[in-house]
């Protein structure tokens, strides 16, 4: 198998169990949503105000430890020790622990001096702090297995995770008269349980390729951190800069207002992640051929046109029936009517971000795989300050349509910053024949949509729209690939 059908593969996977797990999650806002938009708001804030925090116990060692792990280290030794992969995990496991620690404490205490959260809201951050603290252990031990491309047992346990998650979440609603006022501890609860599903399976799985063991090198840590804390910073920033708006719209205008918008950035996320996926996918891959231009060269401009097939189509489905996805997922409460911007509106001004989100993460870990980490904390840096001031300015006026628009502005921004650094850096060829046969497909998939009945029904044009689209797409493989012959 080519090193590009391992990529795509590493990446369908990848993208498969997402479908299943946004799946899952979506069911699981369908019903807290039920709640009302202020429980709803309150739920989503406890997560929310956790994410920043999260990256910080990160602090880009992810990335670094999938470049590093992908690389044939193996003769290289530091204090008489192999730097194989078993040495490179067993230190970055030991110092995203500490990291992990350090943040879960400082989140929890922050949250404390929020003057605008409830009390249980404060409490339940604690709670999620749980959650979190497993998700990133999950992470951490799961790249071992993204740099081998070994990622399905990873995609497996995050799916048998989130399904628990959604049945845990049934269940308790269900029975919401037992909990009475406990209900929101509740369901918060039951995300550290499947956590703890989730994170016992990958750390199976991570075991079986190599011993897991805590390891300290500490000079290792310096140049490591060294490495990584430019990175680490630009998540940190990046983090800010797409989640402020959550924050400020929950201090601001309340926690009903961050029950409609959270609608619309929770099925954005869903699209999003895909693209995190495929970067991490194609990361091992850029990194082995680091030391050869044409080659990275070659597999982004192959990353970029499958980003560009998967982003349209999502772009013109969410736009088109954002009332119907806001409907599937909560209730009538939450669509706009006179007088009210509801998510839908919301969902379709933020629906461009997926190709500027797309593109921005393929950039991104390219940027990390040929160690130009410092760069993209430039652009976040930039990305988070031109975010606050247009949210700082608009958002008491002008609600919650302020904050999106915002966001895909700085989406763009940042787009054009990282593309102005990846043409310095690679020979990008661009096919503007195969460009113009993905427009084309769109443009017929969008024609077919709204000149047939398929525009009064999601479900169906899911699925007709998907055959025609990737039916032509793969037409015209065959017949580039029979003219070459």
């Amino acid at each position: 198998m080519t090193t590009n059908k391992k990529v795509l593969n590493n990446a369908f996977v990848q993208i498969l169990g997402k479908i299943f797990t946004v799946l899952a999650s979506l069911f699981v806002v369908k019903i807290v949503s039920g709640f009302g938009t202020e429980f709803y708001g309150n739920y989503l804030t406890s997560y929310e105000f956790l994410a920043f925090f999260g990256v910080l116990a990160d602090g880009g060692l992810f990335a670094i430890a999938v470049r590093e792990m992908s690389k044939n280290n193996s003769k290289l030794k530091i204090k008489n020790e192999k730097l194989n992969s078993e040495f490179i995990l067993g230190n970055i496991f030991s110092m995203r622990l500490l990291l992990i620690i350090s943040v879960t404490l400082l989140a929890g205490i922050s949250a404390q001096f929020i003057p605008n959260y409830p009390t249980y809201v404060k409490l339940g951050i604690w709670i999620t702090g749980l959650s979190m603290a497993l998700t990133i252990i999950a992470g951490t031990l799961s790249s071992i297995l993204q740099a081998r491309m070994k990622i399905h047992f990873f995609s497996g346990a995050l799916v048998l995770g989130k399904i628990l998650l959604a049945l845990l979440i049934f269940l308790i609603s269900r029975n919401a008269e037992i909990f009475n006022e406990n209900l929101f501890f509740a369901l918060l609860w039951a995300g550290v349980i499947s956590n703890i599903i989730f994170c016992s399976l990958v750390s199976f799985f991570a075991s079986r390729e190599i011993q897991i063991r805590l390891k300290f090198d500490f000079h290792w840590w310096k140049h490591t951190f060294h490495e990584s804390l430019p990175y680490g910073l630009s998540l940190v920033l990046q983090t800010l800069y797409l989640r402020l708006d959550i924050v400020l719209i929950s201090i601001v205008l309340g926690s009903a207002a961050v029950g409609i918008y959270g609608i619309s950035t929770r099925v954005l996320e869903s699209f999003l992640i895909l693209g995190v996926f495929f970067g991490q996918a194609i990361l091992p891959k850029i990194a082995s051929e680091e030391h050869d231009l044409k080659k990275v060269s070659k597999t982004l401009m192959w990353g970029m046109e499958k980003l560009l097939i998967f982003s349209l189509p999502i772009i013109i489905g969410a736009s088109v029936f954002s009332s119907e996805i806001v409907s599937i997922l909560s209730s009538k409460e939450f669509l706009a009517s006179e007088n009210f911007l509801g998510s839908d509106r919301i969902l379709i001004i933020l629906a461009p971000t997926v190709f500027f989100a797309f593109f921005n993460q393929l950039f991104s870990f390219t940027l990390v795989a040929v160690k130009r980490q410092r760069y993209l904390l430039k652009v976040n840096a930039i990305a988070l300050g031109l975010n606050a001031l247009l949210n700082v300015i608009f958002l008491p006026q002008y609600g919650i349509i302020a904050a999106a628009i915002s966001t895909v502005f700085c989406e763009i921004i940042v787009l054009i910053l990282l593309f102005r650094e990846i043409i310095k850096h690679f020979l990008l060829e661009f096919s503007s024949r195969n460009i113009a046969f993905i427009i084309l497909a769109n443009g017929i998939l969008l024609a077919e949509i709204y000149l047939t009945p398929l525009r009064g029904n999601l479900i169906l044009a899911a699925a007709i729209g998907s055959l025609t689209y990737f039916s032509i797409l793969y037409g015209v493989s065959k017949l580039k690939a029979k003219n070459r012959i």
